[in-house]
């Protein structure tokens, strides 16, 4: 009994121990299947990662043509370039949407076509096609970024012998052509056809045979006189055509070889255009022509021209300075006279009046100009002389006047203002004058020096002498009733003595526009009239003679 039961009790054990082993074991294979487990599902996310990764950023675009896309075919040896049909275009694009990426473009050295991809005038893409160096018929797509790939060869050899290509290549061979050189550089332009454009190696584009640049040359005289043309087939005609840009003037047309003859005549921005013409004939079947469109910016030094060297009292005149290195800050210095603002005329051609009022020889230098240089002018004396007369428009009651003094003293600036008038001056009555500039009343105001005056005997209408504004309307204690029209730059125009005006101050005159009335029915009235420059009296006569500061048309 006792064996059997520490026989029973060893099973047991035994029995025991097993089971904790087994327990053990079953424990460990769950620990490594859990782990196992654990593997595999990081596995799984790493691999959908890896393809999302793939998918996402792995994958290369492939370049290709889009619906909206215009394409443009050359070949590299030719500046020019045709636009492929819709079908072609749609062959094109398909080839691209099978092309394949590589990496052995070495063996591909042969170029056969470029082409370029607008959408809305902007490049998109450029691809150029090219075949194995030793001229098997495989071929390669190669892109500016360095990339290549691989292409089906029958559906190349299918767009290579299409309508367009075989357009391209005759007109290429058959088409005349100019040559233009301008020192090192060389451009040859083809005969041009409805719907053909031109491109030059450097990305300037022919749209229509005229050469569009972004860029400007600094032009010297030897840069288009040393122009030189040549032609495959002599045109019917050439003609070169300079053109100042801005008012678009022409300045220079004619054949080449009048070209060294001619020197642009201010500084500024230029267009040249060269156009060869030819017309169709038995033997050559073209018709069109080459044109060469050249941006350009000429700089010339700048020079100071005066209008008269001798000028009386009382005189203007004008100085003109061309090509002005600082045109803002163009200003006489002189103690000839006084000088207006300059007035730009044209593209770099500034003027100005200066009027004369000390006698004597006088020097004359402009700043602003960007050269040193001083001119010399001789202001002649005017003998004025008293006329045995008091001055008849005065009034002594103050009350019932204003100051002639303050009057003057008070008129508005001309500082920044425009040039109002236009062409020359007029009277503002017909008769000739009674007393002339150079003769004056006993106690007449000193700054009315040099008016002109009438003795009227009838009613009289006076008018404007030019357009402006009226500055002034007012009953002065000497004047008498006064208007004042400024004329711009400075420039005034006095009227004394009127008996009744209906302007007031603000308003605007034209040249000729009666401003008030003189009456002369009961005894005879004296009317004056007076031109005032910056300040300085001037001779009417003057203003009567000549345009002043009219820009051309």
């Amino acid at each position: 009994m006792n064996f059997n039961r520490k026989k029973e009790a060893g099973i047991g054990q035994k029995k025991l121990r097993s089971r904790q082993r087994n327990d053990k074991i079953k424990g460990k294979e769950g620990i490594a299947m859990s782990q196992n487990g654990k593997l595999i599902t990081v596995a799984v996310l790493l691999s959908v990662l890896a393809i999302l990764f793939g998918i996402l950023f792995g994958q290369e675009k492939v370049p290709a043509i889009q619906e909206n896309m215009d394409v443009w075919v050359s070949r590299q040896d030719q500046n020019i370039l045709h636009r492929l049909s819709d079908s072609e275009k749609n062959l094109l694009a398909d080839i691209l949407s099978h092309q394949k990426k590589t990496e052995t473009s070495e063996r591909y050295g042969d170029f056969v076509l470029a082409f370029t991809a607008y959408r809305n005038g902007k490049e998109m893409l450029q691809p150029s096609l090219y075949r194995l160096t030793d001229g098997t018929n495989e071929f390669v797509m190669k892109y500016p970024d360095g990339s290549c790939y691989s292409l089906d060869t029958r559906s190349v050899l299918q767009l290579l012998t299409s309508h367009t290509l075989d357009n391209l290549f005759d007109y290429i061979e058959d088409a005349p052509t100019m040559t233009v050189t301008e020192g090192e550089r060389e451009l040859t332009v083809h005969c041009v056809e409805n719907g053909w454009q031109y491109k030059k190696i450097d990305n300037s584009i022919f749209m229509d045979g005229v050469l569009v640049r972004d860029s400007q040359t600094l032009l010297a005289l030897e840069d288009y006189q040393n122009l030189s043309l040549a032609f495959s087939t002599e045109p019917q005609s050439v003609q070169v055509t300079i053109l100042l840009s801005g008012p678009t003037e022409t300045v220079f047309e004619g054949t080449p070889d009048r070209l060294d003859q001619f020197s642009p005549p201010i500084s500024g921005r230029y267009k040249m255009r060269v156009t060869a013409q030819w017309e169709e004939t038995a033997s050559r079947r073209y018709s069109g022509q080459c044109v060469y469109e050249l941006d350009l910016q000429v700089k010339k030094e700048a020079e100071v021209l005066i209008s008269e060297h001798t000028v009386p009292q009382g005189g203007l005149f004008m100085i003109t300075v061309t090509n002005p290195e600082d045109p803002g800050s163009l200003q006489v210095n002189t103690d000839a006279g006084k000088a207006g603002p300059f007035v730009k005329q044209q593209e770099g051609v500034y003027t100005c009046l200066v009027a004369a009022r000390n006698a004597g020889m006088h020097l004359i230098s402009v700043s602003g100009t960007g050269v040193s240089g001083e001119h010399q002018i001789e202001v002649t004396a005017s003998a004025f002389e008293t006329w045995q007369a008091d001055f008849p428009l005065r009034t002594e009651d103050p009350d019932l006047a204003e100051s002639f003094e303050q009057a003057w003293q008070n008129l508005p600036g001309s500082a920044g203002t425009g040039k109002y008038w236009r062409g020359v001056f007029q009277s503002p009555v017909e008769e000739e004058p009674d007393l002339g500039y150079h003769q004056n009343f006993e106690g007449q105001p000193a700054q009315m020096e040099g008016s002109v005056w009438w003795i009227l005997q009838e009613d009289t209408q006076i008018k404007a002498a030019n357009s402006g504004g009226i500055v002034f309307v007012g009953n002065l204690d000497q004047g008498g009733l006064t208007v004042v029209v400024h004329h711009g730059m400075g420039l005034y125009t006095w009227y004394y003595g009127l008996s009744e005006t209906w302007l007031e101050q603000g308003d605007v005159v034209s040249k000729g526009e009666v401003l008030g009335s003189v009456w002369a029915q009961e005894e005879d009235a004296w009317f004056g009239v007076q031109a005032v420059f910056q300040g300085v009296p001037l001779n009417l006569q003057t203003l009567q003679n000549q345009s002043w500061l009219e820009p051309e048309a």
